[in-house]
């Protein structure tokens, strides 16, 4: 019973022995194997790790010379100019404003010329200019010279090419004034007609009564492009209850509004983007209204013209300014780039205008990839402050194996005129990149582990073949394991291997094995097995008796 306990217990020690083996043995395995899924991938050895951060700009707060730092500019090259000082690189938004209001106050023969209306080619009788003004006469007397007209025209040539400027005011006015015959109209009397007059025929003969038309036109150098931008058409001038004369004081003309007005100056300006026309002109219309009509127009006269505009520098959509930076490269099969921050500081000199550009803003690049993130210009302050707190992840931007570059851009997203220049400016530019270095010991990974897990199988083959035979043989003295041999073959048909003699056999038995031990020494030759006594004895000792 006692013998079935032991062997059970034995049993069961192997047993957990065995199995504790396998699950070492297993983890080790799982290890060998998560080694390779980690660091298989290029064959990369079992390596020690070391982790690095770096600042990868050079000249961050940007140093007199600012290199390895390069400015770019795209688009139109007069809207931006990069430029860089002492600790700060910058971004100029050129602006400007300017004015013109050279035509102003009473016109001068020097400045106006004389010209014919292209739709009315007639003159009337007279029309020049006067210290006063320009001036026009007419007598109408059933003549062809029913419709005259006169106009003066004025080049105008601006300073700069207005295709890169904005007007964003305009302002126009013209004083005019007329004399005119008003009674008697029949019979040749001379008199203008007017609504409420009598005429001929039965008061037949007024569709349209007499009138003069005083104006100024905007038109390009070639007059493809016209427009009428101030006007005044005279209704009851000449009435007969004024008397023999009738007067017009001084009246201003109507003119359009100052968005029409500005509309109409930027379109003569798109055919030529310095010059244009203004004309100043009158035209008379004498309805026959009698049999023997005539009209009398003793004075027209534009006393003053006056035009002013202001324009500002035309910020171009889309243009963009740089500051851009190429460093170094970042290379080796056993490198891990682990995070990228990119941090700057930014302001700018005086509040950004809103209104007229809500979309610009800041944006970044990395390797000439864009950060989604940007910044608003509207947003920037007169101080420098950081662009945002703990700075701008980058990490899926930055690559191995090419040159780190930074661009660090203005866009201008909107089309808008700028009378005054805006200066955005930044300063300590930091690229901080972390990663990770693995540098392979000799021996690979996977081998070095397929190593320990062939040793230790070897050893818990071995520890496990010294237990089973600790607890089956070693563990009793030699004699009880003979006894226990023997027990074990009195269960079996042949018979045991060991054989029980007597003392007496057993004592002859060794007698003769220690004789032959002997025989090596001995000199002589044996008889009938027995040794010759001469040859054991010295002659001096005797005879040994039979």
């Amino acid at each position: 019973m006692n013998k079935l306990r032991i062997k059970k217990k034995s049993v069961y020690f192997i047993t957990l022995f065995l199995i504790s083996g396998m699950i070492f043995l297993s983890s080790l395995n799982i290890q060998n194997q998560n080694l390779k899924k980690n660091y298989g991938y290029n064959s990369l050895n079992l390596s020690t790790i070391y982790e690095y951060e770096e600042q990868w700009l050079k000249n961050s707060n940007f140093s007199i010379p600012v290199d390895p730092w390069e400015s770019q500019v795209q688009g139109d090259a007069s809207d931006v100019n990069p430029i860089s000082s002492f600790g700060q690189a910058s971004y100029e938004i050129i602006g400007e404003q300017r004015s013109y209001s050279n035509i102003s106050g009473t016109p001068l023969s020097s400045e106006w010329t004389k010209v014919h209306n292209p739709e009315f080619p007639l003159y009337p009788d007279t029309g020049t200019i006067e210290p006063y003004g320009c001036e026009v006469f007419h007598e109408y007397n059933e003549q062809a010279d029913q419709f005259p007209s006169v106009h003066w025209d004025r080049n105008v040539t601006m300073p700069i090419d207005m295709s890169d400027y904005i007007i964003t005011s305009a302002s126009l006015s013209a004083l005019v004034n007329a004399t005119v015959t008003a009674s008697p109209g029949a019979s040749g009397g001379g008199g203008i007609e007017a609504p409420g007059d009598a005429t001929g025929s039965g008061n037949t003969q007024n569709y349209t009564w007499d009138y003069v038309r005083f104006y100024i036109l905007l038109s390009d150098l070639t007059k493809s492009k016209i427009y009428e931008v101030a006007y005044n058409q005279t209704v009851d001038l000449g009435k007969d209850s004024a008397g023999a004369y009738d007067y017009m004081t001084d009246t201003f003309m109507t003119t359009v509004s100052e968005e029409d007005l500005i509309f109409y100056l930027t379109s003569v300006l798109t055919s030529d983007n310095r010059n244009f026309t203004v004309t100043i002109g009158m035209r008379i219309w004498c309805e026959d209204n009698w049999l023997n009509d005539r009209d009398r127009w003793d004075s027209l006269l534009i006393k003053s013209c006056n035009l002013t505009f202001t324009y500002e520098k035309k910020i171009d959509r889309f243009t963009t300014a740089s500051w851009n930076q190429i460093g170094n490269t970042l290379s080796g099969e056993n490198i891990e780039i682990t995070e990228g921050n990119l941090k700057f500081q930014y302001k700018i000199d005086q509040l950004w205008p809103v209104d007229s550009s809500p979309n610009s803003e800041i944006r970044f690049f990395i390797n000439d990839n864009s950060l989604l993130e940007t910044i608003k210009l509207s947003s920037a302050d007169t101080i420098f402050q950081e662009a945002k707190t703990g700075g701008f992840d980058v990490t899926s931007l930055i690559l191995k194996d090419v040159n780190i570059s930074v661009s660090i851009q203005v866009f201008l997203a909107d089309t808008f005129a700028l009378n005054q220049n805006i200066t955005i400016s930044i300063t300590d530019v930091y690229l901080e990149i972390s990663y990770t270095e693995f540098i392979p010991d000799t021996e690979e990974a996977p081998w070095f582990f397929s190593g320990i897990f062939i040793i230790a199988l070897v050893a818990a083959v071995a520890l496990t073949g010294f237990l089973i035979a600790y607890i089956k043989v070693w563990r009793y003295p030699v004699p009880v394991r003979k006894i226990r041999k023997y027990n074990k073959t009195l269960t079996k048909e042949k018979g045991p291997d060991l054989k029980i003699v007597t003392r007496k056999t057993a004592f002859n038995m060794n007698y003769h094995d220690e004789l032959k031990k002997t025989d090596k020494i001995l000199k002589g030759t044996q008889m009938n097995g027995k040794i010759l006594r001469d040859k054991l004895l010295d002659k001096k000792e005797g005879v040994l008796p039979k």
